[in-house]
């Protein structure tokens, strides 16, 4: 919005800015769509040290889009405003956490008493039982996307997409018609 020469002259000055030992949070307070995509492509293709946040309900959106078991509360969005700059952070609104992401996330979720938590790639089952213990203590929180009261983690939605033992879900209407096609076949073919 003040043409193509004022924007190159923001892009060079964030460049500066990134050769010092700070960390830039640009929150969005805007729905216009020009202005989000510049800052999206801006965020996407220059490797700045550098977070773009949209407001608290859209940020909890990109969340859960790609890391349902998190319940981004406002307290973790305003973390993030003020400046808490570990690559994690950025990631969640990106993509889904690998196992070692989840692991390194909770350590700063939880701090200090976290040391001494299984490896998840190695023991799934006593992670996530250490993961419900550290989440029963915290206090539960609103979850705008699912417009209710939750604690900060679901173990089930971590175990649907984590868990060594996840389980393909089977539609009972696919067990129903192959059950009726098998049916149909033994009556075919014993009578």
């Amino acid at each position: 919005h003040g043409g193509r020469f004022v924007s190159d002259q923001f892009v060079q000055a964030l460049k500066a800015l990134s050769a010092l030992p700070v960390w830039i949070v640009i929150r969005l307070c805007t729905d216009d769509g020009e202005v989000v995509r510049f800052y999206e492509d801006l965020d996407k293709n220059l490797e700045l040290n550098m977070e773009i946040l949209d407001d608290f309900v859209g940020e909890s959106a990109e969340v859960f889009r790609h890391n349902p078991w998190l319940n981004y509360s406002l307290p973790l969005h305003r973390c993030r405003e003020m400046g808490m700059n570990d690559r994690i952070f950025d990631l969640l609104d990106e993509r889904a956490l690998t196992k070692q992401e989840l692991a390194h996330f909770f350590a700063l979720l939880f701090g200090d008493a976290w040391d001494g938590v299984p490896d998840p790639d190695v023991d799934w089952d006593s992670f996530s039982k250490r993961v419900m213990d550290f989440t029963k203590k915290e206090d539960k929180q609103w979850n705008p996307v699912l417009r209710k009261v939750l604690p900060c983690i679901s173990l089930k939605d971590l175990n649907r997409m984590y868990s060594d033992k996840r389980h393909p879900v089977i539609d009972i209407r696919w067990v129903i018609i192959i059950g009726a096609i098998l049916y149909i076949l033994f009556q075919l073919i014993f009578n």
